[in-house]
């Protein structure tokens, strides 16, 4: 959805919505977003070590809030073929025939690179609403009969082919290319494309736009989040959602901690220590800035159907989002560490031009307090940011902003109206919203 401005020559230019959200939040001793060494990510900005928590981190928890919040869900996932078996089987198939009948329908797409992995399920993620799994075991079910011939033709063929395997076993080249790899398409793979071209030729009961048409299901998660199938354009959906990796507004040290599980039988018998397992982990805490913007013009676009029913969706989606950002998150070493803070600070800006990320605030890294805090002078740099920012783009684009803050003690010249509680928060944002819309 656009929204008409006008140029200082008159000219009607098209004007996007976006709605920024920014929260100063500290953390304690923890390790909540993890690398592959086992130590918390971090990062380098203004030349100095950040704790770090990465946008995917933060996007997966936030995705299985707004999911909870909504009632809705969208799977991403190799098993998209599993779950319809499960669905088909349920209606009286036989589980292998069921298995073939979809794993036909995923290659009938013809999408490019796209085919069956060695477990049953595809060899790339699907990110697709319940909905389109569903869908995909009823147009199976509905050609049955139409599928049975073609079934038999390929587990014949598969059948042939392990015989001949078992026949030559010991030769290394069957089972490997000239680089001693094993191909990429399987034997399966093979067989089953060989039936699809029957299937989806001139005469046959498929096309490929039956299975496209299902893989570009969407729903307001798919909407929100948004959705990449290599060389299926017409699956690919932009985020309206984009999200920062989060990063300290200081500079911070890994710690080591040494941890002993306790063996509680030996202990019992007072042998040794009583030890069982003796190691290391690594922690930090910190004081992080995080960014999220919503592309509130993306969204609607993004959201099949008529115009007041995308609105309605939109609106519910931006208000699940801003409650699950601060929303509990199940983190790494969550049990020993239990870092469930909230944000000391959320602000959001409804802006009708751009979106704005005010990191830059802490690109220089805030010194401790005198009382060894980086609280307060995190979000008092915040605030002093943002109104360099208003000063710099001018308040004119800027559809109004407000923040929420557990601070009492402190003032927040440059964000807006000050506001009591989670629930005036959302609502004011969405109200900004909805009067910028029109």
């Amino acid at each position: 959805m656009t929204h008409p401005t006008t140029s200082s020559t008159g000219m009607a230019l098209p004007r996007a919505l976006y709605l920024d959200l920014i929260q100063i939040q500290s953390t304690p001793y923890a390790s909540a977003n993890r690398d592959r060494n086992g130590s918390p990510k971090s990062a380098l900005y203004g030349a100095t070590l950040r704790a770090r928590l990465s946008s995917q981190h933060q996007r997966h928890h936030e995705r299985q809030a707004v999911q909870e919040l909504l009632g809705l869900q969208a799977y991403r996932t190799r098993a998209t073929t599993l779950e319809a078996v499960k669905d088909l089987t349920g209606r009286g198939w036989d589980p292998q025939e069921a298995l073939t009948a979809v794993q036909m329908l995923i290659l009938a797409s013809a999408v490019k690179g796209l085919s069956i992995a060695d477990n049953g399920g595809t060899n790339a993620l699907l990110f697709l609403p319940p909905a389109a799994i569903t869908e995909l075991a009823d147009l199976a079910h509905q050609h049955r009969d139409n599928f049975a011939p073609h079934i038999t033709a390929a587990h014949t063929a598969l059948a042939k082919e392990t015989k001949k395997k078992t026949a030559t076993a010991g030769d290394a080249t069957d089972a490997a290319d000239s680089d001693g790899e094993v191909a990429e398409d399987t034997d399966r793979t093979k067989a089953l494309a060989a039936e699809v071209k029957k299937i989806t030729a001139k005469n046959g009961f498929l096309t490929k736009e039956h299975v496209l048409r299902i893989l570009r299901t969407r729903n307001a998660i798919v909407a929100a989040y948004g959705r990449m199938l290599a060389n299926e354009p017409g699956s690919t959906v932009e985020s309206a959602i984009q999200t920062a990796h989060a990063l300290s507004t200081h500079a911070i040290t890994t710690q080591i901690d040494s941890f002993t599980a306790v063996d509680n039988i030996i202990k019992e018998l007072g042998e040794a220590s009583g030890a069982g397992y003796l190691g290391e982990q690594r922690y930090n805490s910190a004081t992080f800035y995080r960014y999220s913007t919503v592309n509130v013009t993306k969204l609607l676009d993004n959201l099949a159907g008529p115009k007041p029913a995308a609105q309605a969706t939109a609106r519910d989606t931006i208000e699940a989002f801003l409650r699950a950002s601060c929303a509990p998150r199940n983190v790494g070493k969550v049990s020993g560490t239990a870092p469930h803070t909230l944000p000391h600070l959320m602000y959001a800006a409804v802006r009708t031009d751009q979106p704005v990320n005010l990191v830059g605030a802490f690109e220089e890294p805030v010194p401790a307090t005198a009382t060894g805090g980086y609280l307060t002078a995190s979000m008092a740099r915040l605030d002093a940011h943002a109104g360099a920012t208003h000063r710099f783009l001018g308040r004119s684009r800027l559809a109004g902003h407000a923040h929420l803050t557990l601070a009492d003690d402190q003032t927040f010249t440059h964000l807006g109206d000050r506001l009591d509680s989670l629930d005036e928060f959302v609502a004011t944002t969405l109200a900004t919203l909805d009067k910028a819309q029109g």
